[in-house]
C-alpha cells in the first residue's frame, strides 16, 4: 500500500497537479508584481517522502519551462529510487556533459583522453549508458585486442595501453553512478589485462660508446641526445624548448607540462648548459629536426643496437633514455627521493621503473660484502 501512495504522489507530479516553482530575487521569494520579476530566476521547492528539492532552475525563461524541468527532476528521483533505468542520458552526451569537465577540472592527459573517447564513441556510438552491461565491455576490450596500432602497422595493441582505455570507460561509468544515472559500474566485474614487466631498458658500456660515436655524426641529433641524458624531460618537451625558457644566471629552464602536469622549472647542468648556448648561437632553438624518427632509429641501427624490424621489446628506444638519465644519477649514489622529484613523479613506484642498475654496480655491491669491519678480506 506504501508503495501504491507513493507511486501516486509521484504521478500527481508528473501530471502538473501539484506544481511549486516560483521566482527568487536577493534570496527572498517574489510574485510576479515585483519590479524585479522579469530578471529574477526561477527556483522549485518541494517535501516529497521526506526528501526536499530545494534547488534553482537557471535554464527556464518561463514559468512553463520551470515546471517542465521540475517534473523532469522529480521522475529522475523517481526512476532512482524504484530502480527504473534512465534510458535517455547515452554515453556521448553523458562524455561532453559530464566527463570532458572533468578532464579540464582535473588537469589529466587530454591527448590521450581524446583519444581514449573516439575508441569509445566509435564502438558504443550513442547507446543508453544503462544498457552498456559487463559483457559490452569485455567485448570492447576484445576488440581492442584486435585492432591494430597504426604507429607500429604490424603489431596489436598492448595489453597496458587496453588497460588504459579501459580505465577511462571504468571512470565515465563511475561518474555516471555518481550523478545517479547508473546503479553499479559495470566494469567492476571486468578484469584488467595481464601486462608484461617492464623490460631491461639499459645499454652496455658498448652499446654506449657506439652509440655515442655514430651520433658525432650528426650534430643536431648529438645535441638533442646530450640533453636527453642530462634533463629529466620528454622528447616534446626538450623540442619545445626556447630561448626564452632558459635561465642561464639561475641555472634553470622552463618545460612545458606533460602527461597532465603543469609546467616546471628543471635544474641545469654545466653539460646541459654548454649545448643550450652552442644551439642559441647557431639559431638552433627550439629544435629544427622534422626527421627524427628516421635519424634517431638509423644511428641505433649503425651501432649495433637495434635491428630491422626489431619488436618493440627487442629495440631501443627515446624514451629509454629517461632510463639512461636516472640510472646514471642512482649509480652516482644520488638520493632516490631526488631522482622522482626530477621526474616530478607522484609516486616512488613510477621512478623505480627507470632507475635500474646494470649488472657492473651489481657486482660492485656484492663485493662490498668480502670486506670485514677493519678492512681485511674474509
Amino acid at each position: 500500500m506504501q508503495d501504491w501512495v507513493r507511486f501516486r504522489l509521484f504521478t500527481l507530479n508528473l501530471l502538473g497537479v501539484v506544481m511549486s516553482v516560483f521566482k527568487r530575487f536577493n534570496g527572498k521569494r517574489i510574485t510576479s508584481s515585483h519590479p524585479a520579476y522579469a530578471k529574477a530566476r526561477w527556483w522549485m521547492y518541494k517535501r516529497l517522502n521526506g526528501k526536499v528539492f530545494h534547488q534553482a532552475i537557471p535554464e527556464a525563461i518561463t514559468k512553463q519551462e520551470a515546471e517542465l524541468a521540475e517534473r523532469q527532476i522529480i521522475k529522475t528521483t523517481f526512476n532512482h529510487n524504484y530502480g527504473v533505468a534512465d534510458s535517455t542520458t547515452t554515453l556521448a552526451s553523458f562524455i561532453e556533459a559530464k566527463y570532458r569537465p572533468y578532464v579540464e577540472q582535473n588537469n589529466v592527459n587530454k591527448g590521450a583522453k581524446n583519444l581514449y573517447i573516439r575508441l569509445l564513441l566509435g564502438h558504443f556510438k550513442k547507446r543508453p549508458l544503462a544498457s552498456i552491461s559487463p559483457q559490452d565491455c569485455r567485448d570492447f576490450r576484445s576488440k581492442l585486442q584486435t585492432r591494430q596500432n597504426k604507429r607500429k602497422k604490424v603489431s596489436e595493441l598492448s595489453p597496458s595501453s587496453i588497460n588504459r582505455i579501459m580505465s577511462t570507460l571504468s571512470k565515465i561509468l563511475s561518474l555516471a553512478c555518481e550523478e545517479g544515472i547508473l546503479d553499479r559500474n559495470p566494469m567492476q566485474y571486468v578484469k584488467a589485462l595481464p601486462e608484461p614487466p617492464p623490460r631491461r631498458r639499459l645499454l652496455n658500456e658498448k652499446q654506449k660508446q657506439d652509440l655515442w660515436k655514430e651520433l658525432e655524426k650528426d650534430t643536431l641529433l648529438y645535441r638533442l641526445i646530450v640533453l636527453a641524458v642530462n634533463l629529466p624531460l620528454r622528447r616534446g618537451q626538450l623540442m619545445a624548448i626556447t630561448e626564452d625558457f632558459i635561465d642561464f644566471e639561475n641555472e634553470q629552464v622552463l618545460v612545458i607540462g606533460s602527461k597532465g602536469r603543469p609546467p616546471r622549472l628543471v635544474p641545469l647542468n654545466a653539460t646541459a648548459t654548454k649545448i643550450l648556448k652552442a644551439m642559441i648561437e647557431d639559431g638552433q632553438l627550439p629544435f629544427p629536426v622534422k626527421d627524427f624518427r628516421k635519424r634517431w632509429y638509423t644511428a641505433l641501427r649503425n651501432a649495433g643496437i637495434n635491428k630491422k624490424g626489431g619488436t618493440r621489446e627487442e629495440n631501443y628506444h627515446f624514451h629509454d633514455l629517461r632510463s639512461y638519465f636516472a640510472s646514471e644519477l642512482i649509480r652516482r649514489n644520488t638520493n632516490p627521493l631526488i631522482v622522482q622529484n626530477l621526474f616530478a613523479h607522484s609516486d616512488m613506484s613510477i621512478t623505480t621503473v627507470y632507475a635500474q642498475t646494470d649488472d657492473k654496480l651489481l657486482l660492485e655491491a656484492v663485493k662490498r660484502l668480502d670486506e670485514i669491519d677493519d678492512g681485511e678480506s674474509i
